[in-house]
């Protein structure tokens, strides 16, 4: 008979790695030790922008309500509704607005929210919610 292995979340891995990998259980517990919800890796990307990427809405509301700022923007100043509007989030984009993301925001090469949603295949619906969230 094989024994059965559970395996836990590594303690040191940092809420941007297990927002990476989806890892709500390892995130929440990692937010409960507290971890700052708005820790960043190097480049200054977030959880926030890897579950808005994801469109895991229910690990945005995790991390909003631990403290996470939907307004952060990484070193390049992309958003998390900048990653959640290349990839057709349109649940997570009006989430984060609600939040208090800035749909206006321009990142160093002046690319706003609208222009990630160009990209992506939800762009017309996407695009209309931005501009009239502007």
């Amino acid at each position: 008979m094989s024994e059965t292995k559970t395996t836990e979340p590594a303690r040191d891995a940092s809420v941007v790695t297990l927002a990476a990998r989806g890892d709500r259980d390892g995130l929440a517990a990692a937010l409960g030790r507290g971890v700052a919800a708005d820790e960043a890796d190097r480049w200054g990307v977030t959880a926030l922008m890897h579950a808005a990427a994801r469109g895991d809405l229910e690990m945005i509301e995790i991390l909003l309500a631990k403290g996470a700022d939907p307004r952060h923007a990484s070193g390049a100043g992309n958003t998390a509704l900048m990653m959640a509007a290349a990839r057709g989030q349109i649940e997570v984009a009006e989430r984060l607005i609600a939040a208090g993301a800035e749909p206006d925001h321009r990142n160093r090469w002046g690319l706003g929210a609208r222009d990630w949603a160009a990209w992506s295949e939800r762009a017309g619906r996407l695009g209309a919610m931005l501009a009239e969230a502007d």
